[in-house]
C-alpha cells in the first residue's frame, strides 16, 4: 500500500492521509472516509483508523483518513456554520477531492459515537455514500430495554460497591450539585450530550437509505448510550425481519472507544470483512491481513 499526506478543502485547510492499494484502485470501488472520534486526532483511538485503513488497503480499498475543520492539523473555517453543519460540508469536500484525485464516485463513511451524526447526515445527503458504518449510534429505548436494565439493575444492589456511588451521588444532589460519577457503573458523568433524532424522523430517514440500497453496518458496544441487547434493534426500527442491507451486532467485550488490542483488532478484521463481503471486487492483494491488524 501506499500514503500520502494531504490537504484539500474549500479553504484549503483540511489535512489527511490517503491510503491506496498497491495496485491501485478499482474501477467502483468504494473509498473509505475515516475521521475524528469527538475531539481526538485523525488516526482514532488507540491508532484505531490507521489500523483500518491499512487493512481495507490490503484489500483493495482506498481510503481518506483526516481531522475534521478545527480539530487535529486541520483549519477551522471562517462561517456561522455549526459543527454539525460543518462536518457534512467537510465530508463532502473530502469525497470531492477523492473524486477528482482518483475518479471514483462511492463511498463508506465510518463513524464512532459523535461522528455518527455526520455519517448520518452526509450519507442521507449525499448519493455517493454507499455504505455507512454506525459505532454506537441512535439509538432508543424499547420495552426489551428497559426490562433487561432493570434487571441489571437490581443484580447491581448486590454488589457492595454500588451503595458507597450511590451515597456520594445523593449527597451531591442533596448540595444541588451535579454528581461526577455514575451511580450505576461508577464511572465520570458525560461532559456532553448528544441529541438523537426523534424516533419517527429516524425511522423515516432509514427508509431513505434502504430505499437507496445503502450498505448499513451499526454495531453497538457494551457502552452504548439506551442499547444493551441485539434483538434490540429490530423493534427501534419497527420491524419484524432485518432488512438485507443492514447487519447489526452487539459486543459486550468492547467498550466505547476500543481501548484494548483484541477488541480493535477484532474490530478491524470485521469491518474489513464486512467491506469484503458488501462491495467484492474482482482481485485484492494478497497478503496476510488477519495477521498485520
Amino acid at each position: 500500500m501506499s500514503e500520502r499526506a494531504v490537504t484539500f478543502g474549500s479553504h484549503g485547510g483540511l489535512v489527511g492521509v490517503v491510503c491506496e492499494p498497491n495496485a491501485g484502485t478499482q474501477p467502483g470501488a468504494p473509498a473509505v472516509l475515516l475521521f475524528n472520534v469527538g475531539l481526538n486526532h485523525r488516526v482514532g483511538p488507540g491508532r484505531l483508523n490507521v489500523d483500518l485503513a491499512r487493512s481495507v488497503a490490503r484489500s483493495g480499498y482506498a481510503s481518506l483518513r483526516f481531522d475534521l475543520s478545527g480539530l487535529g492539523d486541520s483549519e477551522p473555517r471562517d462561517d456561522a456554520r455549526s459543527d454539525a453543519e460543518r462536518s457534512v460540508v467537510d465530508l463532502r469536500e473530502a469525497m470531492d477531492f477523492l473524486q477528482r484525485r482518483s475518479g471514483t464516485d462511492a463511498f463508506v463513511i465510518v463513524g464512532l459515537c459523535s461522528g455518527v451524526d455526520g455519517t448520518h447526515a452526509a450519507t442521507l445527503s449525499d448519493p455517493r455514500v454507499k455504505g455507512a458504518v454506525f459505532i454506537d449510534g441512535y439509538a432508543y429505548p424499547t420495552p426489551g430495554y428497559h426490562v433487561l436494565r432493570r434487571a441489571r439493575k437490581a443484580r447491581g444492589y448486590l454488589d457492595p460497591s454500588y451503595w458507597p456511588r450511590w451515597i456520594k451521588w445523593k449527597a451531591r444532589r442533596i448540595r444541588g450539585l451535579s454528581p461526577d460519577v455514575d451511580v450505576e457503573t461508577g464511572a465520570p458523568e458525560p461532559i456532553f450530550d448528544r441529541t438523537y433524532p426523534p424516533l419517527e424522523v429516524f425511522r423515516a430517514e432509514l427508509k431513505v437509505l434502504l430505499s437507496r440500497h445503502v450498505k448499513m453496518f451499526f454495531l453497538y458496544t457494551v457502552d452504548a448510550w439506551f442499547f444493551n441487547h441485539r434483538s434490540q434493534f429490530l423493534p427501534m426500527i419497527g420491524r419484524r425481519a432485518l432488512p438485507d442491507d443492514i447487519e447489526v451486532e452487539y459486543w459486550t467485550d468492547a467498550d466505547h472507544v476500543f481501548r484494548t488490542v483484541p477488541a480493535r483488532r477484532r474490530l478491524v478484521r470485521r469491518l474489513t470483512d464486512w467491506m469484503e463481503a458488501s462491495f467484492p471486487l474482482a482481485d485484492a492483494e494478497e497478503a496476510p491481513r488477519r495477521s498485520a491488524s
